[in-house]
């Protein structure tokens, strides 16, 4: 049973949701190693106005959707506004040349419908679908691998890429990588945190990157803050780094 106040935020996120009052923040991931292309990439976060006012903590509502089963109508929410974001800067002057990507929730995953949802927006928007690439975390892709290829099968002919996150190695396998097709790879933020300063770390990060690399994955350091820790992945051959020894998030504009 919910109490009172869990109550009371899903009432307001439910009403939120159809009010479309949340905003969209995103944080640079950059190219570090001399052999990466130079594409940048950015990751898009959600916040919701009262988590702004400090009514919610930091991501405080997103327990409350997962549990409602509403965290599928928020990830199309933020494709919707992220692809009429591209949609309106395509007709700018200096349209962005960052590709976003959006983290996919594991009810979206199981929701037969979201690869339509998806094609259709794009379709409407006129926005080539290069420009979203979806994170799913290594858990969910090793939980869920044949949803994940049923969605990697519909959303690959119109250009969508696809990022695993949190990756550590030990759950899912080069080969699965691989066989799943994905774009990118989020080495876990807890190694890379201790690549300056921890051997073990080190020897993961360089693990995983050079399996990634025989495959024709690139690699993206989570939560870089040193500079220590960005000297150690580019020396290894990181391809990208993300953190807010990179850039920190800022709105959407």
């Amino acid at each position: 049973m919910e109490d009172a106040s869990e109550q009371l935020i899903a009432e307001n996120l439910r009403a939120a949701l159809k009010a479309g009052e949340f905003v969209l923040h995103c944080q640079t991931i950059k190219p570090i190693a001399s052999s990466a292309d130079k594409t940048v990439y950015q990751e898009i976060f959600v916040r919701y106005a009262e988590e702004e006012d400090k009514l919610l903590p930091p991501g405080g509502f997103f327990p409350t959707l997962e549990r409602l089963k509403l965290m599928p109508m928020l990830d199309k929410w933020v494709i919707h506004r992220v692809i009429r974001w591209h949609a309106e800067k395509k007709k700018s002057k200096h349209p962005p040349s960052a590709q976003c990507t959006i983290n996919l929730s594991l009810d979206s995953i199981l929701d037969k419908d979201f690869p339509t949802f998806v094609v259709d927006q794009l379709k409407k928007s006129h926005v080539p679908g290069d420009r979203l690439l979806f994170e799913i975390t290594e858990h969910d892709a090793d939980k869920l691998a044949l949803d994940l290829d049923r969605i990697m099968l519909a959303l690959r002919p119109v250009g969508c890429g696809f990022v695993i996150t949190g990756y550590g190695g030990e759950i899912v396998s080069a080969e699965m990588l691989q066989a799943l097709g994905v774009n990118l790879v989020k080495i876990d933020g807890h190694i890379v945190r201790r690549v300056h300063e921890d051997k073990q770390s080190l020897e993961t990060a360089t693990s995983i990157h050079a399996a990634c690399r025989e495959i024709g994955v690139k690699t993206i350091a989570e939560l870089v803050e040193l500079r220590e820790t960005l000297q150690k992945l580019g020396a290894i051959g990181i391809d990208y780094a993300q953190g807010y020894g990179i850039a920190k998030p800022a709105p959407l504009k």
